[in-house]
């Protein structure tokens, strides 16, 4: 009996030793509520890294107006700010846009996100690479403060709260 407990105690002893170890490498950037600020950009860059932290899809890039024009063909005039991030296609789709319309542009700027959801439905229509096709016909489109926010992404709900826990409204 004391040969046993000497054991499970140098194994528990073991075990903590090894747990010690293990800390995130990389920790997360800490949200800042004490802001106040309405569509200017701020926390767009910290949700984004939270969201795209333990997203393993390669071909990630960052959403400009520019690139929105070149890879969708949309018209990005009525916008006033573009932020976030997509994929190019090849490895899935891990889609997160965020849009500020200009002034009375609002329904333009819906419009285009929904062009932006159908351009990448029909892309995975013919090949559906991990579930894409589902990702894309699916997208949420919906509104959180100023933006205008596009999710084609695995697990929307985490990342919706990650959205509002580090943008202000």
């Amino acid at each position: 009996m004391r040969k046993l407990i000497i054991v499970v105690a140098s194994m528990l002893v073991v075990v903590l030793f090894i747990l010690q170890g293990f800390q995130q490498t990389h920790p997360l950037p800490e949200p800042e509520n004490t802001r106040q600020a309405a569509a200017t950009g701020e926390g767009v860059e910290d949700a984004m890294d939270a969201i795209y932290f333990d997203v393993s899809i390669m071909g990630v890039q960052q959403a400009t107006a520019e690139s929105l024009e070149s890879d969708f063909g949309v018209e990005t005039s009525c916008l006033s700010a573009v932020y976030g991030r997509y994929t190019d296609g090849r490895f899935g789709i891990a889609d997160v846009i965020m849009v500020v319309p200009k002034p009375g542009e609002e329904s333009a700027a819906r419009d285009l996100l929904v062009t932006i959801r159908t351009s990448r439905a029909g892309l995975f229509a013919n090949y559906d690479i991990y579930g894409a096709s589902e990702l894309a016909e699916n997208g949420v489109i919906y509104t959180l403060g100023d933006y205008y926010v596009l999710l084609m992404i695995n697990d929307t709900d985490h990342v919706r709260d990650l959205l509002e826990q580090y943008i202000p409204v």
